[in-house]
């Protein structure tokens, strides 16, 4: 199918603003949540928090924050 348009003044380009790093948090675990989680819950809580210090190397905090 071949769609075609005529238009001549073209709406301008919408502008994203990634907002990711705003709403995102590294995942702090305790002793317990350690001992009581399954293998494949720690890799992902690790995979969360190393996309974070990743993507957003502004919002790595302290334990104490």
């Amino acid at each position: 199918m071949l769609t075609a348009s005529c238009a001549k003044n073209l709406p301008e380009k919408p502008e994203v603003t990634d907002t990711a790093c705003d709403w995102v948090n590294i995942i702090y675990l305790t002793e317990h949540d350690i001992e009581v989680m399954d293998r494949q819950t720690k890799k992902d809580v690790l995979t969360h928090n190393r996309s974070v210090q990743r993507n957003c190397p502004n919002k790595i905090t302290t334990a104490s924050q």
